[in-house]
């Protein structure tokens, strides 16, 4: 990998902000606090009452946007608006507790990788796939890795696409990785291999390509296992998310819609 690193000093955030649930919190006082606030004024103004689900539907909106401000993942946006409303329905249809549990077990199955390593459920897209595919060696044979799988589905579009080579998948969210498994039985393929586990503790010796879509957090630290670990000739690929202070060597642009860039470290 090519050494561009810098000697650049900066301050970590405080460990207590690392918590997503503590940014959830602050985000909903503060929504709370602006939507009852603009629900008062309004009635005082005009003399009509705002229904409480509006109000609490307001209330999720701005905890959503302030919450994102704060640095939360995008996909606790709609997971921020939708918990004042939900509240007062469950409250007022009487919800058995019991649906609460499920709905947290299955969230729990799902994003298991976001508590743990602060990795959150993202899905590399059809056009992506085929982005990545005119990225792999063209030699016969080889080795390609993608750092926390998902459900599959790069891993099985490439593996179709490139019969002579062995592609590897490597995830811990427990109900991702078996539909990951589900889908390599269903289509039978022979060249995909899935692992269940911890990807700091998978060996990157024997791969020739490494991509990863996860998260600005575990970047560094990932980018300095792949330089330890990884062989000449080589290449790692990012989704997205940059190394702090190591440029990448290329970075190659994916016409979709959300105009992904994937980031090269070529060994």
């Amino acid at each position: 990998m090519s050494d561009n690193s810098k000697n650049t000093q900066h301050t970590a955030p405080p460990s207590w902000w690392t918590t997503p649930l503590l940014r959830v919190l602050l985000s909903q006082i503060l929504g709370f606090a602006i939507a009852f606030a603009g629900a008062l004024s309004t009635t005082a103004l005009t003399g009509q009452t705002i229904h409480p689900l509006v109000t609490l539907l307001v209330q999720g909106i701005v905890a959503g946007f302030i919450g994102h401000r704060m640095g939360l993942a995008i996909w606790w946006v709609p997971v921020q608006i939708l918990l004042p409303p939900a509240t007062l329905i469950a409250t007022a249809w009487q919800v058995p507790p019991w649906i609460f549990l499920l709905i947290f077990i299955v969230m729990l199955l799902v994003y298991w990788n976001t508590a743990r390593n602060r990795v959150p459920l993202y899905l590399t897209n059809k056009t992506t796939w085929a982005a990545l595919n005119e990225l792999l060696p063209v030699q016969k044979g080889g080795q390609f890795i993608d750092i926390g799988c998902g459900i599959g589905g790069a891993l099985l579009y490439l593996a179709r696409q490139r019969p002579d080579m062995t592609f590897t998948g490597i995830g811990s969210a427990p109900l991702p990785f078996l539909l990951s498994w589900l889908r390599r039985l269903l289509t039978g393929s022979r060249n995909v291999i899935l692992k269940y586990g911890d990807f700091w503790k998978e060996d990157l010796s024997r791969y020739d390509v490494a991509y990863a879509f996860l998260s600005p957090q575990p970047m560094p630290r990932l980018y300095e296992k792949v330089v330890a670990e990884m062989k000449p000739d080589t290449l790692f690929i990012s989704n997205s998310f940059v190394v702090p202070y190591n440029s990448a060597d290329e970075i190659a642009e994916v016409d979709d819609a959300r105009e992904t860039k994937l980031h090269l470290w070529r060994n």
